[in-house]
C-alpha cells in the first residue's frame, strides 16, 4: 500500500500512532487490525449530492 494511505489513516485517527519528533510509530497489532478492517469493509459510497445535470450518468 502507499505510504500516503497509511499517513492519511494515522492523521484521521483511523490508525492509532505515537509521534516522536517527526517520526510516527504504530503498533504492529494496530496496523494489522486496521489492514484487516480495510480489506473486509470497502469504502462507503459518497454522500455528496449529484449535480442534476449529471444525474443521468449516475445510472
Amino acid at each position: 500500500m502507499r505510504r500516503q494511505t497509511v499517513i492519511r489513516a494515522m492523521e484521521s485517527g483511523e490508525l492509532p500512532f505515537e509521534r516522536r519528533g517527526r517520526i510516527r510509530y504504530a503498533r504492529l497489532a494496530d496496523v494489522l487490525l486496521w489492514e484487516e478492517s480495510r480489506m473486509t469493509h470497502p469504502p462507503s459510497l459518497s454522500t455528496h449530492a449529484i449535480d442534476p445535470d449529471l444525474a443521468h450518468l449516475a445510472g
